[in-house]
Parts: C-alpha cells; sequence; structure tokens
C-alpha cells in the first residue's frame, strides 16, 4: 500500500509539474504571436508556481520588455539570470532593456556577457556596436559591427557602410 501511495504522488507531482510546462509554453506562444497582454496576463497567473525557474522570469521579461515596461523587465532578467547565470540571452535582452533606458554601461556590460557565454551571437555584437557608438567610441562599434557581419548578421552591413570609414 505504502508503494502505491508513493507512485500516485509521483504522478500528480509529475503532472502537475507538466500542466505547469505546458502553460508556460502556451504563455510563450500567446508571446511569439504578439498576444502581448494577454501572455503577460497568463504569465502573472503563473508566477506563484515558477519561483525558481529561470525560464519563466525570462519569458515574462521578455514579454515586459515588448510591452516598453523595461524597468520591471530588468527586475525580471535579474532573477532568470540569479537563477541561471548561463544564459547568454537574458544578458542579452537585459542589456536590450538597459539601453532603451538610456543606461548605456549596464547595457554595454550586459551585452559582453552574452558575448562571453556565446561567441557568435551575432545580435549582440550588433547592438554592443550600437552601444559603443552611442559612447562616441566608433572604432570599437565598427569592430563590433564587423563582428557581427563575420558571424552572419548581414544586416550590419548597412551600419559598416554608413557609419564606418574604409
Amino acid at each position: 500500500m505504502k508503494k502505491v501511495l508513493t507512485l500516485l504522488m509521483i504522478i500528480c507531482t509529475f503532472s502537475q509539474t507538466n500542466a505547469q510546462t505546458s502553460s508556460i509554453e502556451e504563455a510563450h506562444g500567446l508571446l511569439s504571436e504578439g498576444y502581448l497582454e494577454e501572455a503577460l496576463d497568463m504569465f502573472n497567473d503563473l508566477q506563484a508556481d515558477n519561483t525558481s525557474n529561470p525560464e519563466f522570469f525570462f519569458l515574462r521579461g521578455t514579454c515586459l520588455s515588448e510591452l516598453g515596461e523595461n524597468d520591471k523587465a530588468i527586475t525580471d532578467f535579474n532573477i532568470s539570470i540569479s537563477l541561471d547565470n548561463q544564459n547568454a540571452d537574458a544578458y542579452y535582452q537585459r542589456g536590450f532593456a538597459q539601453f532603451t533606458l538610456g543606461n548605456s554601461e549596464n547595457a554595454l556590460n550586459d551585452f559582453n556577457q552574452a558575448i562571453t557565454l556565446s561567441p557568435t551571437y551575432g545580435e549582440a555584437y550588433l547592438n554592443r556596436g550600437t552601444v559603443q557608438y552611442d559612447l562616441g567610441n566608433s572604432e570599437a562599434a565598427c569592430q563590433d559591427w564587423q563582428k557581427a557581419l563575420d558571424v552572419g548578421l548581414t544586416l550590419a552591413q548597412a551600419l559598416i557602410d554608413q557609419l564606418c570609414k574604409g
């Protein structure tokens, strides 16, 4: 009887975990399809069950950023990073939110970390170059845009052509 109860508890826990994962995937789907308010509502409803899930905070932070709520997005990215400091995307997204708020130095640090974790992260090079340019370091900006181009991000070519010499 004890083995049966233990098995039932394992099955219930597994079913609950799968339901939470399914709901996060559904919210992510809404986010991907551009239903930002609906996705945020769903993420907010799921928060109590996901306090130690870095992907949850990353996705909700992304949703908040898309809605222009960058201060709140940064808070979620901070939590995501504290739970998983190896997620280059979380640093990239936090850097993007930081830059949007005018925090160029913080953005630069986050893009640096994203590149350290993922050396072929073209978007991180592209945006780090933009921050460098914004800070008045056009040589570093051009180097970053070239690196973005080298790793396959072809839209960097327009920046190179327009803003870099020779």
